[in-house]
């Protein structure tokens, strides 16, 4: 029984364990493109957060000016709107950042051996840290 609970143990755990992937470089494209994304979502929300709060300021106070009414509930709202839009645009501008910098760091990948003469003891790929520095992120494309 103890060697049955054994076997099964070591199957579940081996199942999940992997080696080293190549797929580093799908990683770092994802990291990019969910930095331009928060980039552009982040400047959206300021650009938006900034009529909003134009708008606001440029509302008159007074709607009617026979009975009174006044739009400062209207100009409240817009106001806090505005205000809640660029607070919520900060983060993103940080995530953005903090995504493009992950990318840039060094990755652990495996490179090919070129040798003149390949050996039968070694192998043809071994693990070696590379720099990789996205270009196309910092001209904006």
């Amino acid at each position: 029984m103890k060697i049955i609970w054994t076997l099964l143990i070591s199957l579940f755990l081996f199942q999940n364990l992997q080696a080293q992937t190549e797929e580093t470089i799908s990683v770092q494209q994802d990291l990019m493109k969910k930095s331009d994304q928060q980039y552009k979502a982040a400047w959206i929300l300021l650009g938006a957060g900034v009529a909003t709060s134009l708008t606001s300021i440029a509302i008159p106070v007074n709607y009617d000016y026979t009975d009174g009414t006044d739009n400062s509930t209207l100009i409240a709202v817009l106001g806090w709107t505005g205000f809640l839009s660029i607070s919520t645009s900060i983060p993103l501008f940080l995530a953005s950042g903090r995504n493009a910098r992950t990318a840039a760091k060094l990755t652990l990948q495996t490179q090919a051996i070129h040798q003149p003469l390949i050996q039968p003891s070694f192998g043809k790929n071994y693990p070696a840290l590379s720099l990789k520095i996205p270009l196309y992120h910092l001209n904006g494309k």
